[in-house]
This record gives C-alpha cells, structure tokens and sequence, in this order.
C-alpha cells in the first residue's frame, strides 16, 4: 500500500502546476545569480578616450611638415584662375615694350621675358601678383579663346615639372635664379610650345 502512495504522491506532483515564485525572493535570486559589474570598465574607457583625445589634440598642434620645394603648381592654378575672374590686368598691350616696361617700380626685379607673343600665343598684357608671399610678375598670353598665364619670380628652388591641378596644366622651371611657370587648360602640347619659346 505505501508503494502505491509512494506512486500516486509522485505523480500528483509531476502533473500539478507549477507556482510562480513570490516577486521578492525573484529579485533575491536574480542579484545573486547576475554577474557582478566590471568595476575597472569605466575608468578603463574615460582612460582610452582621454588618450585618443591628447593624440589628437598633438596632431592638430603639431606643425605641419617642412618641405624644401613648396607647391608651385596648386599656386600657379589660383593665380591663374584670380587672372581669370580678376578686375582685369595692370596693362592691357600686345607689345611687351609697353608691358615689360611697366613693371618698373611694381616689381624688385627686371622680369627675364623676352617672348614679344606671336600669331600663335598673342600677348595680352601683364600685372602684378603675389605668388608663394612674394611679389610677382604675371604675363598673360593667349591661344585661340584660352587664357595662359605666365608667372615669373626670384627663387632657384623651383622644381621642374608638370602637374595638372583641378583641370589646369602648370608646367615649372627655373633659370638665372628665377622661376617660371605656365599655367592653363590648353593642351600640354600647346603649353610646351609656348615654353620653348619662352626659354
């Protein structure tokens, strides 16, 4: 007979429903069954930003590195494109016996251009600018409805070269202690020609 209350006891708890724990020994059970909080995860991660914001902080103070032949190109294409939108040139003339003369005074030097302009490159006048801080001579020649501005200043450190600059071909050289440069959207061919005239 205890056999079979032994059974029937079994199975009536096997069957019954189960009672959902009372809320407060639910919470109990929850706070010491949850891992305990990371107490250095924090700190470690006010740390990391902290360093991430000094590291950027010296690369935004830090100068920028020193190079021994500024970009002559990218200033050429924006004194070319301040000629293209300009209020127009110091003279205006097709002769550069009244353009190279005009300088006189403008400039610390004699401009060393002797290119008069042809049928091919016409002269078109010439002013001053200001090119890599200092004081330059600005020549502006043209070619069929193209602008090409001829750009000569004291330096020897002029890199010789060619570099297109936002749609815009700047060819660079020196001589005599002067740099040059020719810069427009015509065709490097027509720049290079224009050049060896120049040379």
């Amino acid at each position: 007979m205890s056999e079979e209350a032994d059974r029937l006891i079994a199975a009536a708890l096997r069957d019954h429903a189960r009672v959902p724990a009372p809320a407060g020994l639910r919470r109990k059970l929850e706070r010491q069954l949850r891992p305990a909080p990371r107490r250095w995860v924090a700190p470690l991660v006010s740390a990391l930003a902290g360093a991430a914001a000094a590291a950027l902080l010296v690369l935004a103070l830090r100068p920028a590195p020193s190079t021994n032949s500024p970009d002559v190109a990218t200033e050429a294409v924006g004194d070319h494109l301040r000629v293209l939108v300009g209020r127009g040139l110091g003279v205006e003339a097709s002769d550069m016996h009244q353009v190279k003369p005009w300088f006189a005074g403008k400039l610390d030097f004699v401009p060393p251009v002797a290119f008069l302009g042809d049928d091919e490159f016409p002269l078109k006048g010439g002013d001053v600018a200001v090119f890599l801080g200092h004081k330059a001579a600005a020549f502006v020649y043209g070619r069929r409805l193209h602008v090409i501005s001829l750009f000569v200043f004291q330096g020897t450190d002029v890199p010789e070269g060619e570099r297109t600059v936002a749609g815009f071909h700047a060819l660079t050289w020196s001589r005599d202690g002067f740099g040059f440069v020719l810069v427009s959207d015509v065709n490097w061919d027509d720049l290079r020609t224009l050049a060896s005239r120049i040379h």
